[in-house]
């Protein structure tokens, strides 16, 4: 009995991780799914568009601030093990929040009257990146219940904001819809913020400038997720440029249907970075390897099957859920399927070289894999039009994975041989 409640103590955190991701794919999902429907394409691209940015802009806040607390212990933000880095974080996080509510603001009045020149925008994206500060920092201490009470509020409000817009407005439009999800986060994010934060704040402005020890690190690290984004989502601002909101749209909602695998994959990856973290403080290398080895394993299995799942009810799904709407974009369904299972391998050959603070050597992989990514987005368009953006990015993917995987190798053994 001792033995099986320890097993699911240890179990635990990636039980409470999953069910949090739930959560957090509802909210990114379903009300995509939803806009979906309701939506013109035009509409629902240039949400789609802005949606995107946030999610660049969130990694690139993680590079700044959330990577540095995600590779400590276990604690709460008073724990004088955590205190002054946490500090530092959260003032690293406002002067962010700042500067993109400013930035936005001032791109969409230079593109205004363009197919994205949404002035809610400038609202959404500063919120957007609030909720995901929160929640993270929650993960980096060990507290994911309180982390997924932070996401289902979120997702009560927005969905209870959503359908009051859908009353009052009709059609909804990107305007309304991106201010309407704004407030959701803002809401909701200012009120974990002020629980997560207490007792950090005093003495933060004079305690920024401890901020350059970390500049090095941030660099790289910066380096690294830029180029994980550009891999990841350069397909977007790609097809934007090209063909406008209207192709983005069905691209993205083909892709929509297979988040969980990508999802799936962030939830472990949040869970697991403690239990990394402690394997890699005992010495416990063979562990290591094992936890980050069968994990990549089953998650690339997953993705494969779940898209065998979906492209077979493709045909059902569409036509009783969106009157046939995009239909016909099934055949993308098998080439984003291969790169969420590169995806995979790839965010836990990540996660592992992050728990060893290897970061310049992540930098360069993904920077490398990236540059591919990019060039095979913009060839693949050019020659097999919007699906050849796909082709490009699992391409880069799959180049990404085999760099880290091989990284990760080496320095394992050299810490095994000590």
């Amino acid at each position: 009995m001792r033995a099986l409640a320890g097993r699911i103590g240890r179990a635990s955190p990636y039980l409470t991780a999953v069910v949090e991701q739930g959560l957090f794919s509802l909210l990114n999902l379903g009300v995509v799914l939803v806009l979906g429907r309701l939506m013109s394409p035009e509409q629902f691209g240039a949400c789609v568009f802005w949606f995107s940015v946030a999610y660049v802009l969130a990694s690139v806040q993680n590079a700044i601030s959330v990577a540095h607390l995600q590779v400590l212990a276990g604690g709460r933000g008073l724990d004088p093990a955590r205190f002054e880095t946490e500090r530092l974080m959260l003032g690293a996080a406002t002067c962010f929040w700042l500067a993109v509510a400013l930035g936005a603001a001032v791109t969409i009045g230079i593109t205004r009257g363009g197919a994205f020149g949404v002035w809610t925008a400038a609202a959404f994206t500063p919120a957007y990146l609030l909720q995901q500060y929160v929640r993270l920092t929650l993960f980096s201490r060990g507290q994911g219940r309180a982390a997924a009470v932070q996401t289902g509020a979120v997702l009560i409000v927005a969905v209870a904001l959503l359908a009051l817009g859908s009353l009052l407005f009709n059609p909804l439009r990107a305007e309304q819809v991106l201010g309407l999800m704004g407030t959701a986060y803002a809401v909701v994010g200012l009120v974990g913020l002020a629980r997560a934060s207490r007792g950090l704040w005093g003495g933060l402005i004079r305690a920024l400038p401890g901020y350059v020890a970390y500049g090095r690190q941030s660099g790289w690290l910066f380096l690294g997720v830029s180029s994980t984004e550009i891999l990841a989502r350069f397909y977007v601002f790609a097809v934007s440029a090209a063909y406008g909101p209207g192709v983005l749209a069905a691209l993205s909602f083909s892709q929509t249907f297979l988040r969980p695998a990508p999802l799936l994959a962030s939830s472990w990856s949040m869970a697991a970075r403690n239990d990394l973290a402690a394997r890699r403080d005992a010495g416990d290398w063979r562990g290591y390897v094992r936890l980050l080895s069968v994990s990549a394993a089953a998650g690339a299995v997953f993705a494969l099957c779940w898209t065998g799942l979906i492209w077979a009810a493709w045909p059902t799904i569409t036509e009783l859920a969106f009157d046939g709407k995009y239909a016909d974009a099934r055949w993308m369904l098998p080439l984003w399927g291969l790169s969420a299972a590169f995806g995979f391998v790839q965010v836990a050959a990540s996660t592992g070289l992050q728990i060893l603070k290897a970061f310049k050597a992540l930098a360069i992989a993904n920077a490398s894999a990236s540059a591919v990514a990019a060039v095979g987005v913009l060839w693949g368009i050019g020659r097999l039009g919007p699906g050849g953006a796909i082709v490009g990015t699992a391409a880069g993917q799959a180049l990404e994975a085999a760099a880290m995987l091989a990284v990760l190798a080496v320095l394992i053994r050299r810490l095994r041989r000590g």
